[in-house]
This record gives C-alpha cells, sequence and structure tokens, in this order.
C-alpha cells in the first residue's frame, strides 16, 4: 500500500515531521507481521513544508536522510550507520531510532532519551550507528505456509531484511522537505523496504512502463529461469489495467536452501517482494504472480472488505497462468474448487470471524472469479473484474463490502451486484464452472482500455511564461497557467470497448473525455486544465496521479542598468537598457517600472520562465539639465543633461559660441573701430594679422 507524504505549512519558522506510518507486509501466508518499529514503510517519498513566499517552490531546501544497512557478527544482527544531511536553513533536529535498536554511537547527536536524538546543531553530516535484530518470524502461514517460520533472516552468508524506520522532527526557518532511501555498504542491493545483504546477480526488464529487478543471490538456486520469472510479471503487468503502475518493483529471490520461510513469499511497501527460489512459474499458485498482484492492489479495506485482498491476489495468479499456457483448465478449476469445501465453503467473507482454513484465499478466490464470469458474460466481454478492482485503488476511504459492491454493480449491472451479494454477505459459495462455461465467458477477451501519459512529451504547461513541455512529479506551476495533457488510450483486450477517460482535482471531476476503441486500437486525448491558486494539487487521469505544486511567480531580478550616452543636451533621447534574469526554478514576472528623478516614466509587465533572461530597452528624454537619476527595479543609474543646444556642461563654451557686433547695445562700451573695420585691433595688429594668415596659407599649399 502506497503511503502519501504529508505536507505541513507555516509563514515563517518550519515545523516538520516525518515518520511513515507503520504498516505491516503483505503476506503470501494468513497471518501479518507484527506491525513493529522496523515494519515496511515508503522510504522514498518526501514531506515538505511550503511557506507563502512567492518563490517557496525554488527555495526549498532538502534534509536528505540514509540508511547505511551492513552484514555484522554475530548472526542474526546487521548494522545500520543513519546518516543525515541538513541544509543550514535548520536550526534544530531530533532523530528517533527503532526501540529495539543496539549499541547505538553518535557523531553530531546527543542522546536525549532511549530513542531520541539531538542535533548538536553544528555537524553537517550528523549520524547514528546502532545495530538492528535482523530475524522476524510468523506463526502460521495460511495456505502459502511455508517449511519455516522466517519472514527476515540473517543467514551468516547472506541477509534479507527489513530496513528500520526513523522518525524525524526539525525546526527551519525557511522551507525544507524530507528525501529518505536504504543503501548497502558492501555488496548487497537496497529499495524502500526491503534489502539483501551479500553477494547477488540482477536481472532487469522493462515491461508497460515497470522496471522490474529481479536480485538472484549467490545461494540461490532458481526453479524458473530469471527469463521466465520476469516474462511473468510482464505479463501481469500488462493484464492488470487497474490504475497507477509503481515505477520500479523489487524483487528478491530468497535462497531455501539455508532457511525455512515461514511463506512462499511476502510483499511489502509500495512495491517491494520476495519469493522462494523453489517457486516455480509454472503453477496455478504461482507466488510471483500473487505477490505481484498485491504491489497493484492500491487501496485499504475495513474488516468487511478485507477479503479482496488476498482473495483478488490468488484468483489472478490461476488466472493468468492459465492464460499464459502455463497450467491447463483442469490445474486452474481444481485450484478454485478449493472454494467450494467446508470449513472455508461456508465462511461469510465480509465477517472476518467467521474465516476457517484461510477462507479469503480460496473462497474469496471463487468468488472473484466467479464474479468476474459474470462481468464478462453481463457486458458482452466488455468489462471484466479489472473495473472493479481499478475502482478499488481509486477510493479515498477504506473500502466497504458495500463499495466493493457498488463496483460490481457499476461494471456489470444490478444482476451481478445481488449474486456478488449473496456470496460475499451470506455462507452461500458458487460452484467453479467448467470449460465450456469459461469458454463462454473468457473466450474473447474483454476490452482492455487503458491510459497513459509516459510519452515524454505528455505533459505540457501553456500561458504567459511558457510553452513546453514539464518535469513531473511534481509538475511545478506559477498561478494562472494550464496544464495540457496528451493521454494514450489504448484497447488490447479482444472486443471493441467505451471508454471513459475522467480528469480529477483534489477529486474533482474537471474534464472528462469519451469515446469507443476497436479491439488492438488507440487514441490520444488532450486535456487541460488552469490552476488560479496556490497550492498543492492531486491530480489523476486514466487512474494514474500527478501531483501539482502551484505557487506565485518568483521575483524578476534587474541588473546592469545603464544609458547611452551618459551625456545629453536637454530634449534629446537617450536609450536605457538593463538585464532581467529568472534564477529561479518556476517562472517568475511581475510590473516593472522605469523612473526618472523619481516620477514613472514607464511601467512594463515581465514574465520569464525559469532560468530565462532577456534584455529591456527604453528611450528617455529629459527636460531638464543637470543631474538626473533613472530608476528600476531596485538599480539605479545617473544621466547628466546639458542645455538645449550646447551639447556639453552648462558654463562651458565651445568655438562656436562667440558671436561679432559692432553695434552698441544698451549698458555696453563700445568697441574701438580702426582701420579696416575690425573692431578691436589698431593698424598695426591688423597688419600682423594679415601677415600671419598668408604665411599659414602658403604653408598648408605646400603640404598637399
Amino acid at each position: 500500500m502506497r503511503e502519501h507524504a504529508r505536507r505541513t505549512t507555516a509563514l515563517v519558522l518550519s515545523m516538520l515531521f516525518l515518520a511513515g506510518a507503520v504498516t505491516a507486509p503483505a503476506l503470501a501466508g494468513g497471518a501479518s507481521a507484527a506491525a513493529t518499529d522496523a515494519s515496511p514503510t515508503a522510504t522514498s517519498g518526501a514531506a515538505e513544508a511550503v511557506t507563502d513566499s512567492p518563490a517557496s517552490a525554488a527555495t526549498t531546501a532538502t534534509i536528505h536522510v540514509r540508511n547505511h544497512l551492513r552484514q555484522v557478527a554475530p548472526v542474526g544482527e546487521y548494522g545500520v550507520r543513519t546518516r543525515v544531511e541538513i541544509p543550514d536553513r535548520v536550526v534544530e533536529l531530533r532523530l528517533r531510532i527503532p526501540d529495539r535498536a543496539t549499541d547505538v554511537s553518535a557523531d553530531g547527536f546527543t542522546r536525549e532519551n532511549a530513542t531520541t536524538w539531538t542535533w548538536d546543531g553544528r555537524t553537517e553530516r550528523p549520524s547514528l550507528a546502532y545495530r538492528m535484530p535482523a530475524n522476524r518470524t510468523v506463526e502460521d502461514g495460511g495456505p502459502l505456509q511455508g517449511e519455516g517460520s522466517y519472514l527476515f533472516v540473517d543467514a551468516g552468508e547472506w541477509a534479507i531484511v527489513n530496513p528500520p524506520q526513523v522518525q524525524l522532527r526539525a525546526q527551519s526557518v525557511a522551507p525544507v522537505r524530507f528525501e529518505r532511501g536504504n543503501v548497502v555498504a558492501g555488496e548487497g542491493v537496497a529499495s524502500d523496504s526491503m534489502a539483501y545483504l551479500g553477494p547477488f546477480e540482477e536481472h532487469v526488464r522493462s515491461a508497460n512502463g515497470q522496471r522490474f529487478r529481479l536480485i538472484v543471490p549467490e545461494r540461490a538456486e532458481l526453479a524458473s529461469s530469471p527469463d521466465a520469472i520476469l516474462g511473468t510479471l510482464g505479463h501481469a503487468s500488462g493484464a492488470l489495467r487497474v490504475g497507477d503502475r509503481d515505477a520500479e518493483v523489487f524483487v528478491i529471490a530468497a535462497p531455501t536452501s539455508d532457511v525455512g520461510w515461514g511463506v512462499r513469499g511476502l510483499q511489502s511497501g509500495p512495491a517491494d517482494m520476495w519469493v522462494r527460489d523453489a517457486e516455480s512459474v509454472d503453477a496455478a499458485t504461482d507466488v510471483w504472480t500473487h505477490e505481484y498482484v498485491h504491489t497493484r492492489q492500491d487501496y485499504r479495506t475495513t474488516a468487511s472488505g478485507r477479503w479482496t485482498v488476498e482473495a483478488v491476489a490468488t484468483y489472478y495468479a490461476a488466472l493468468l497462468a492459465l492464460e499464459r499456457g502455463d497450467v491447463d483448465f483442469a490445474t486452474f478449476q481444481r485450484t478454485l474448487r478449493q472454494g467450494e469445501r467446508d470449513p472455508q465453503a461456508g465462511a461469510t467473507l465480509s465477517q472476518p470471524a467467521t474465516w476457517r482454513n484461510d477462507a479469503n484465499y480460496w473462497k474469496g478466490a471463487l468468488v472473484a472469479g466467479e464474479i468476474d464470469r459474470r462481468i464478462r458474460l453481463a457486458t458482452e466481454g466488455e468489462d471484466a473484474f479489472t473495473s472493479v478492482l481499478r475502482e478499488l485503488n481509486a477510493a479515498e476511504d477504506p473500502v466497504t463490502n458495500d463499495d466493493v459492491l457498488a463496483a460490481v454493480a457499476a461494471a456489470g449491472g444490478t444482476d451481478v451486484r445481488t449474486s456478488a451479494r449473496t456470496f460475499t454477505t451470506t455462507d452461500r459459495a458458487p460452484t467453479a464452472w467448467d470449460r465450456d462455461a469459461h469458454d463462454a465467458a473468457f473466450g474473447t477477451l474483454p476490452a482492455r482500455i487503458g491510459y497513459s501519459i509516459a510519452d515524454p512529451d505528455a505533459v505540457r504547461v501553456t500561458g504567459a511564461y511558457r510553452n513546453r513541455t514539464v518535469d513531473r512529479d511534481p509538475v511545478r506551476l506559477v498561478v494562472g497557467e494550464t496544464l495540457r495533457l496528451r493521454v494514450s488510450v489504448s484497447n488490447d483486450g479482444g472486443t471493441a470497448g467505451d471508454y471513459d477517460l475522467a480528469v480529477r482535482v483534489d477529486g474533482n471531476a474537471v474534464a472528462t473525455r469519451t469515446g469507443r476503441l476497436a479491439a488492438g486500437g488507440s487514441t490520444v486525448e488532450t486535456v487541460e486544465h488552469r490552476f488560479e491558486d496556490p497550492g498543492t494539487h492531486d491530480l489523476t487521469v486514466g487512474g494514474q496521479s500527478l501531483q501539482v505544486s502551484v505557487t506565485d511567480p518568483a521575483s524578476v531580478s534587474v541588473h546592469d542598468l545603464a544609458v547611452d550616452p551618459g551625456t545629453v543636451a536637454r530634449g534629446e533621447t537617450v536609450a536605457v537598457t538593463a538585464v532581467v534574469e529568472n534564477s529561479a526554478s518556476i517562472p517568475a514576472g511581475g510590473s516593472l517600472t522605469l523612473r526618472v528623478n523619481g516620477e514613472a516614466a514607464e511601467t512594463r509587465e515581465i514574465r520569464l520562465d525559469a532560468g530565462e533572461r532577456s534584455e529591456l530597452r527604453f528611450e528617455v528624454t529629459p527636460a531638464e539639465s543637470g543631474e538626473t537619476t533613472v530608476e528600476l527595479g531596485g538599480e539605479r543609474v545617473t544621466l547628466t543633461v546639458t542645455e538645449a543646444g550646447t551639447g556639453s556642461d552648462p558654463g562651458e563654451s565651445t568655438a562656436g559660441d562667440a558671436t561679432a557686433d559692432d553695434s552698441d547695445g544698451p549698458g555696453s562700451e563700445p568697441i574701438p573701430s580702426t582701420d579696416e573695420g575690425i573692431p578691436g585691433f589698431g593698424s598695426t595688429a591688423a597688419a600682423i594679422a594679415l601677415l600671419l594668415a598668408a604665411t599659414l596659407f602658403a604653408a598648408r599649399t605646400r603640404r598637399r
């Protein structure tokens, strides 16, 4: 079951708490693991605090938490070093480790109590080293009971362990988020909820948008080849069109030569599982498929709906083995007939207290199969039980048996619902159908409508800031932007079928597309939604989900403000230039006003994509001489303005400034006149001047 990160909003001081809910792993047996401090949890998610700052999404820092796992002596324990990388904005941090931890030593932490440690405020990468018990057991493994009791174990040369869950509480002066994970120091490999310590080989295959990692320990002896196992998982991935698929499925082939396992397989966390190496895919009780089906059950249940968890996994393990050709119909039928026998046949599935002999597995599988068969018949092969499971996966609240019946009615009609109600709320059980009945219902594969937004260009943002594809998980938008999705719709079934593609934001339908596809057909639907308010939103489309974070735009920065020329005459025009830039990871925008001597001259609306820069150009015509101040976005430059027509500073003169005037103006002294009428020159001075002029003219003539 997936766990969703919580978000806490604060204004100035962010108080954060990350402690994924303690959950028990889903077993391939009738018991479940004890809910302890080391129970499986999704450690790859992040908890985030967001402030009201417009650029909060661009400035959020991350506290990284890593559990470094290693083998230690004596057998039965494993070592852990929990290391924390703390950004500068964090002022206080507390770390709580499981109460089963022993031999704790600290670097950068001081002990507060038996399990809680406080950061010293100085060490950048503080850590706690400790030991954890490796072995966990179960008493009753149900119909998939193993030969021993172990769920997790340290076998000496190797170990399969459940990494510890740690809790963190931090105070910071700005937004922070947590990111947690597990790594192995030495040989081994770790995922969210399981880790293998020791030598191994890894086999990888991608199918239907999922990456399957098969970890084969050195001591494992596989009953089926890695290719067969990965092919089986890929087939199940394609057959189960029931909603979101995890990007990665982590699978360990658990050695059986050294250990007696309590169950034949175990699924834990979002998509981690181990299966005994002795398990073959050529079985109606195919454990590889059984555990994989659990990874596709993304819903919680109340007591009345709990029967579906193991019933669905058991049924699809048998049905898909039949469809692959790995078992014949007689073997498939024998598996379902387990549900006809007492005492399990007399159980009431919606009342767990009545279950005997693992009725939720055996009678549950028979009932799930019978509902599937009736839905196919009622819809002439256009629908199947996968639609029921898809509806359960979409539920926000814990699923009740009434919810199951409502989903059955939506898929197959009221008559099928009536039968389903009888088989789930009374002690009556159906009879396993024969080959002819199977051919009538299953002979033509139903329409398998699937939706995908996996295409690299499927997620696009449009608006004033940008028109391009963007990253997802989360999709980061600013207020007023529109998210546009290209959704691929395909029908991989054997008959035509209708599709009803709904886009929901926080559970509310915002767009719908409908249509019909022939068998093997496909199309692309484009849907979009404009986000008007800041906040974090869950967007779902076709059973897939996207997290959308919407904030106000970041602020635009201004630099390199300049005027050219720096000196102009009054009334002339000067060019003002500046560079505007967005250094945030989200779009930036706002109004920028150019001010001249404090007065607004021009305002422009700026819109910049993340990381974008641009040059602005204005024209200013100063009306007054003197020093003129030009301001834009906090930047300031000074312009010198001279008197109109002077081309230089006031009070200075050039050769063209003097004017000859031989008239006596009022209040002026007359300039004496002599020969040739040249003011201020006597006859001797005039003669000398003329002689010099003649000499200069002759010299210039000789240079030519």
